[in-house]
C-alpha cells in the first residue's frame, strides 16, 4: 500500500488528515522555513500517512493516552505536559487517542532546513531516529509556546521569528535524534562593532518593512544559524528581538515628535495595526504609547516653565 505523503503548508493536505481547523497557525503569516500549529481537540486519530517535512508534536496538557505507529512500530502513550513525539521526514506515521488529546503544538521542518543546520554544525552524517511521546522536552514546549503566544500576538515580529526558531529546533532535533557524524573544528567569527553599525544602518532604512533572517546574515557574511548564534553572544539578544526593540526606539522618536497618530507611528514602525504596536510597547517600555507621549509633553512644558538663569 502507497503512503500517502503531506504537506501541512497546503491546505488540501492538512484538510486531509485534520478534520476541523487549528486554533492558530502560521500559515497566515508567511512563515516559509516551518509550519507551526495550536490545536485542540477531543478524539482524533488518522491514517497511515507520511509528512513532507520533520514532524515535532508537544503536548501543553494533561493527561492523553494515545496509540502511535511511527515506521511499523506501535506504541501506547501516555502523555503528560511536555510529552513530545518526533518523526523523520518522510517515514510512516499513524495516532489514535482514547482519552481526549486535549491542547497540543505541532511543527513541521523542511528537509532542506535540517540538512543546511547540520551541515553549519559539522554533522557529516545524519541518521534520524524517531520518539513516541512519552517523556518531557521542555526545550521543545519552552520553544513552541513562544510561538503560541507569537501568534496569539499577532506575529509582531514577522516571519523573522520563524526563521530563528527553525533552526534552533533544527539544531535540537539533530542533537537529541540525530546520529553522531563528524565534526569539523573551528569556532564562526564574532561579529565586530562595524558588522553591528552596518546591521543597524540597515535595520534603522528598513524599520517599516519585513526584515528576514537570511537578508541580516547576508550582511554579515553568516550562515543563519551561525548569524543567530554570534548576533545574540554579541547583543544579548535575538535578531527577532534586537528587530523589535529597534522599531520600539524608532517609535519612541516618534512620539517625542507628537506629529503623527498612533496608527500611522505603528504602520512607520513596521507593526500591522495599531493594538499590536501597543501591546508590543507595553510590554518592552512598561507604558502605554499614549501614556509616553504624554509623559514627555509634561515633561518639555516643566522644562519650559523653568525660570532661566540670569546671567552675571
Amino acid at each position: 500500500m502507497t503512503v500517502r505523503k503531506l504537506d501541512f503548508r497546503k491546505p488540501e493536505d492538512h484538510a486531509a488528515l485534520f478534520a476541523s481547523a487549528p486554533v492558530r497557525s502560521s500559515a497566515a503569516h508567511g512563515w516559509t522555513d516551518l509550519y507551526f500549529e495550536r490545536r485542540d481537540d477531543s478524539l482524533f486519530h488518522t491514517a497511515e500517512h507520511a509528512i513532507d517535512g520533520h514532524y515535532l508534536m508537544v503536548k501543553l496538557n494533561p493527561l492523553s493516552i494515545a496509540e502511535r505507529r511511527i515506521d511499523g512500530k506501535r506504541h501506547t502513550e501516555v502523555q503528560r505536559r511536555g510529552s513530545t513525539a518526533y518523526v523523520p521526514s518522510g517515514c510512516g506515521h499513524s495516532v489514535r487517542y482514547v482519552r481526549p488529546l486535549g491542547s497540543l503544538c505541532l511543527m513541521t521542518l523542511p528537509e532542506d532546513t535540517l540538512r543546511e543546520v547540520a551541515d553549519e554544525l559539522g554533522v557529516a552524517r545524519i541518521a534520524m531516529a524517531p520518539a513516541f511521546a512519552e517523556a518531557p522536552d521542555h526545550f521543545v514546549l519552552n520553544a513552541f509556546e513562544t510561538l503560541d503566544r507569537e501568534l496569539q500576538d499577532g506575529n509582531p515580529h514577522g516571519a523573522l521569528i520563524g526563521q530563528t526558531y527553525a533552526r534552533l529546533v533544527a539544531a535540537h532535533v539533530l542533537t537529541c535524534h540525530g546520529g553522531a557524524g563528524a565534526r569539523r573544528d573551528g569556532r564562526p567569527a564574532a561579529l565586530t562593532a562595524a558588522r553591528i553599525q552596518r546591521l543597524d544602518e540597515y535595520i534603522e532604512a528598513r524599520i517599516a518593512c519585513p526584515i528576514a533572517l537570511e537578508e541580516l546574515a547576508r550582511l554579515a557574511a553568516l550562515s543563519p544559524f551561525h548569524f543567530s548564534r554570534v548576533f545574540k553572544a554579541a547583543t544579548g539578544l535575538s535578531p527577532y528581538q534586537y528587530v523589535l526593540h529597534k522599531r520600539i526606539e524608532f517609535a519612541c522618536a516618534l512620539l517625542r515628535r507628537g506629529e503623527l497618530a498612533m496608527d500611522a507611528i505603528a504602520t512607520a514602525c513596521g507593526f500591522c495595526d495599531g493594538a499590536q504596536f501597543s501591546r508590543q510597547f507595553k510590554k518592552i517600555r512598561g507604558i502605554a504609547p499614549s501614556a509616553y507621549r504624554a509623559g514627555w509633553r509634561e515633561q518639555v512644558a516643566w522644562q519650559r516653565a523653568l525660570p532661566r538663569v540670569a546671567r552675571p
